[in-house]
């Protein structure tokens, strides 16, 4: 299940949307997969811990607060794929991605619409400056697309699967400075994940 409303500015502008969606959408597809009883993958957002994180976060690590709800949807959503999936009985993967990256045969021109490592990416190619709110401290968990499509098709493998899918911990800043050819700076904390990654982010920038 991929199907969401993901962008901050787009649930800022369209509350009823984003719930709709998120929200009541989840819950939808929770109720059809219980009448099935088909196993069901989840691709929720490693968000949901919140913001001002240090060490490392594993799957076990407690919500944060959140600043917008397109985020907040993804808590609703885990907590009803959960209550559905023990009433019933299917297996559910709740699978926690970072900002997917990756070639992709549609490129979005909203900024809503593009996450910074690929946005940072085109703006480097065309010689533009690179934006850093707050000096691009932000602590971002990274994953690119292929690895993360095998994961969430690989899924689920138990009657309840929590995991953060993050191959890499970097900041905005990094992102930057790994595209300028410099080394990125350590990041406040580290996602941890179980899985194999086969790309690094070096690699395709």
């Amino acid at each position: 299940m991929l199907a969401a409303q993901a962008s901050r500015p787009l649930s800022e502008r369209d509350p009823d949307y984003t719930e709709e969606t998120n929200v009541t959408g989840a819950r939808h597809v929770a109720e059809a997969v219980a009448e099935l009883g088909a196993p069901l993958v989840y691709g929720s957002s490693a968000h949901v811990y919140g913001e001002g994180l240090e060490g490392e976060i594993g799957a076990g690590h407690p919500y944060g607060a959140q600043r917008d709800l397109s985020h907040l949807s993804k808590i609703y959503a885990e907590l009803c794929l959960q209550l559905y999936a023990k009433r019933a009985g299917f297996e559910l993967s709740l699978l926690r991605l970072g900002i997917v990256y990756g070639p992709s045969p549609v490129e979005h021109g909203r900024p809503e619409s593009q996450t910074v490592v690929d946005k940072f990416k085109r703006l480097a190619a065309a010689g533009e400056e690179l934006p850093l709110d707050d000096g691009g401290s932000a602590t971002i968990g990274v994953v690119h697309v292929e690895d993360a499509a095998r994961i969430l098709l690989e899924s689920p493998r138990s009657p309840l699967e929590i995991e953060n899918v993050v191959a890499e911990t970097t900041t905005v800043a990094g992102v930057a400075a790994l595209l300028r050819g410099g080394e990125a700076p350590d990041p406040a904390c580290t996602f941890a994940s179980p899985f194999e990654y086969r790309h690094r982010l070096a690699d395709y920038l």
